[in-house]
């Protein structure tokens, strides 16, 4: 199969909101190469700004920077010479699969607002219709770190026999309160742009004030104060003298301007409002008493990984999962790293991760 592209699902997809989506693609890339028993696939989730675009490569515009370069390669992470490593789009994520932006067959124009709700369920059910369509049965793992690693949860939970085990990056069992006001605000701040136009935008210029703004906040996420202090402190831009004005005139301002510059560029606004509903909303002991019930369905080898400086999804409650799933008798290994960029940990210091993962996935068998 070709290294890039979009494959359509075989059956419909039944969302848990009620709604069905009656033709769903699925845009991926992969990297190494599949075997004829279709036995070594690694299915890799991506984080909410991010999409199947994991290693970079060259177009004709120069280089296409991936998100994940350093962890995927032979002998790397998550190791080409061993495994195929097949990155998928999220439903309702921008790149390529159904989304917002995709078009509506009842009406021939983008959904937009009318794009059905999903959850991180619906997306662990869409890419087991990906694995169907490609006859992949099991996986030798499915891994993921922040949106990414609550569909690995789902996975967990909702195919388990599909999976021979499972690597879950920064993310809890459920967001939180916090979390959920700041999505709000986030959201507000594309809402409130006048070129959303509740949604309609795909005819004419999109709401790149709002996507900016929600962007710049975004970086405000996993950055923390010790951070950015390190990183930026409060020089001024090319240390030029002050300038008594209201221009980006300090480092950290030109560095969140880059940020939603390049967030523009790329990112659709409708399914970032999809998007962070879907965090609002995961939580995988919703239908049970407690999260030790959840976990005793939970039978596959399971590796979780925190990072100290993470206040989004902090290193407490991932330690709450695993010392359930020993509990509930299942396999669980909780690995923490102190790492001064908090949530952005395993983005930016994916080398961390590479003795951790060969010897998980020894343990399991190849």
């Amino acid at each position: 199969m070709e290294a890039v592209g979009t494959i359509t699902l075989p059956e419909p997809l039944h969302l848990e909101c009620g709604a069905t989506l009656e033709s769903v693609d699925i845009a991926y890339e992969i990297y190494g190469e599949l075997n004829a028993s279709h036995s070594n696939a690694v299915l890799l989730c991506h984080g909410l700004t991010a999409d199947q675009h994991a290693v970079s490569t060259q177009d004709a515009n120069g280089n296409r920077p991936g998100w994940w370069d350093k962890a995927i390669g032979p002998g790397r992470a998550l190791d080409t010479s061993r495994y195929c490593v097949i990155s998928t789009n999220s439903l309702a994520s921008f790149g390529g699969s159904t989304s917002p932006a995709s078009i509506d067959p009842q009406t021939g124009q983008p959904y937009g607002m009318r794009f059905p709700f999903v959850t991180m369920a619906d997306m662990a059910d869409a890419q087991a219709g990906f694995a169907d369509a490609l006859a992949i049965d099991r996986f030798q793992a499915v891994v993921g770190g922040c949106m990414g690693g609550f569909q690995v949860l789902e996975w967990l939970l909702r195919h388990p026999q599909r999976l021979q085990r499972a690597v879950v990056i920064s993310a809890t069992p459920r967001t939180s309160t916090h979390n959920t006001a700041l999505w709000h605000v986030m959201r507000e701040a594309i809402r409130r742009d006048p070129d959303w136009r509740g949604g309609d935008y795909y005819d004419g210029r999109p709401p790149l004030a709002g996507i900016g703004m929600l962007a710049m906040f975004g970086a405000l996420f996993w950055m923390d104060r010790a951070t950015l202090d390190a990183r930026f402190g409060l020089k001024t831009v090319g240390n030029r003298p002050l300038s008594y004005g209201f221009q980006s005139e300090f480092e950290i301002e030109a560095f969140l301007d880059r940020i939603a510059g390049n967030a523009t560029a790329r990112l659709d606004a409708n399914a970032l409002i999809y998007l962070t509903r879907a965090i609002d909303y995961f939580d995988i002991s919703r239908n049970h008493r407690d999260l030790k019930e959840t976990m005793q369905a939970v039978t596959t080898p399971t590796l979780f990984v925190s990072y100290t400086g993470d206040w989004r999804y902090p290193s407490v409650e991932i330690e709450d999962m695993h010392q359930a799933l020993k509990a509930a008798g299942g396999n669980s290994t909780h690995a923490v790293f102190d790492s001064a960029w908090g949530h952005g940990g395993f983005l930016q210091e994916p080398e961390k991760l590479e003795a951790l993962f060969h010897a998980f996935f020894r343990a399991g068998g190849a």
